[in-house]
């Protein structure tokens, strides 16, 4: 195991500190004997930790974890995700979305958690502006993704944005857009994550906005429909509702005739899968970074998005 992501881990029930039981077995064990599936200790597979709590999950917390794995394995191939190849991702995480404090030369050298990594190719931008990244992800989304593990500065864990597997302080920057909205408490996430940004680093969300009664009201009422479709029907559903996107507003722009069906397919799938979704307003949000204790909160051009540091 790479021995920086080894300095980063933590275990996610007690945040204490992980040691490999033998060199080269690739188990993980704290020192109270915590472990996954009432074993004590955490496996590696596959090159990625798999530090999960043991927590119970709910039918919608499974529901939503299986509908981002097969969004993952059926749309990670685009060329376009969310209205953005992998050059516009990169453009995403400087300047003015991501706050007017971070500009390329800022990554170099940098400690960043992709909290919710999820397709991935936020990973590879990251390293590319120079960073160490590591990518925290639920469910197995990053590896049918297929995430390039073997660039030495990308890793991924497998765990809980509630119960993230990190020791306290560990990263320059806490990168979480579009993520715990689709948590059981997007507010516990949200001080989960803070807890995990270095003096001076920042914590980046962004979380779906609250809108108007009437959209609210038409989209609770058709969600409460598809989240309990099976797989198949809401794939097929995805794909026949496509063209929708010519007149509702979808958040990364992405609206048909630019983009091609399968592109709006794959945003309409992220929208109508998930049992778990929950809306906020950026007030909201500010108030649960200074309850964090960061500092300097900044209001970001996309609604709800918000970059809040923590004092030097």
């Amino acid at each position: 195991m790479n021995p920086h992501l080894l300095s980063l881990l933590a275990c996610p029930v007690c945040k204490g500190e992980l040691r490999l039981e033998e060199p080269g077995r690739f188990w993980l064990r704290c020192a109270e004997g915590h472990g996954w599936e009432g074993k004590p200790g955490y496996p590696t597979h596959a090159g990625i930790p798999r530090l999960l709590s043991g927590a119970a999950f709910g039918s919608a917390e499974f529901g939503t974890i299986a509908a981002f794995e097969r969004q993952w394995q059926r749309y990670s191939g685009l060329k376009r995700i969310f209205g953005k190849d992998p050059a516009s991702m990169g453009a995403n995480l400087v300047g003015a979305r991501m706050g007017s404090r971070i500009e390329a030369d800022w990554y170099g050298g940098k400690t960043v958690l992709d909290a919710g990594c999820g397709h991935g190719r936020y990973l590879r931008a990251f390293a590319d502006l120079g960073a160490r990244v590591v990518g925290l992800d639920i469910g197995r989304g990053p590896e049918m993704a297929k995430v390039p593990l073997d660039d030495p500065s990308i890793d991924v864990v497998q765990g809980s944005v509630l119960d993230a597997p990190f020791r306290d302080a560990s990263f320059d920057l806490v990168f979480s857009d579009g993520v715990i909205h689709h948590t059981p408490d997007a507010h516990a996430a949200y001080l989960e994550l803070a807890r995990l940004v270095k003096p001076g680093g920042a914590l980046y969300i962004w979380v779906y906005p609250q809108e108007g009664a009437l959209r609210e009201l038409v989209f609770g009422t058709a969600r409460a429909i598809t989240t309990r479709l099976p797989g198949v029907a809401v794939r097929v559903l995805s794909f026949a509702a496509a063209p929708l996107t010519l007149f509702v507003r979808s958040y990364s722009g992405t609206t048909f005739g630019r983009a091609t069906w399968a592109e709006c397919a794959q945003v309409v799938h992220d929208w109508i899968a998930p049992p778990l979704q929950s809306h906020h307003t950026w007030a909201e949000v500010a108030g649960w970074a200074a309850e964090a204790g960061l500092g300097e909160s900044e209001e970001l051009p996309i609604p709800t998005g918000i970059t809040a540091w923590r004092p030097a």
